[in-house]
């Protein structure tokens, strides 16, 4: 089983098993590659607000780890095949507080802005 707080998740492309990882290593790899600060491009992601490549530039990031040979062109088919993958390895690596438990590293609760007066 992945590993839910490091921030793993696992497809199958072509019948083979590819396990995406989000750790600092990825991250670093995804800014080098693409000159953008991670932590910005996982929230565009969740606005809905990033390109193909950056998705795929992602994929290739988090599949390093396990798969070091893996190229864009895998990422973009491993991207292709399960877009899910992306959207369920970014979560993992984000756990809600309740589910970071004493870990330490759960994420607080969005604040919402209070509307303005008539």
């Amino acid at each position: 089983m992945a590993n839910r707080f490091l921030g793993e998740a696992t497809t199958e492309v072509d019948g083979k098993s590819f396990t995406l990882r989000c750790d600092f290593n990825a991250m670093a790899h995804f800014e080098d590659e693409t000159g953008m600060s991670a932590l910005e491009a996982f929230e565009a992601f969740e606005a809905g607000g990033l390109r193909a490549k950056t998705m795929i530039a992602m994929v290739w990031a988090f599949l390093q780890h396990h798969h070091p040979d893996a190229d864009m062109k895998l990422a973009g088919m491993v991207l292709s095949e399960d877009v899910g993958a992306l959207q369920r390895v970014v979560a993992a690596a984000s756990p809600t507080k309740a589910e970071a438990g004493d870990a330490g590293n759960g994420r607080a609760p969005r604040r919402r802005k209070a509307k303005a007066a008539g």
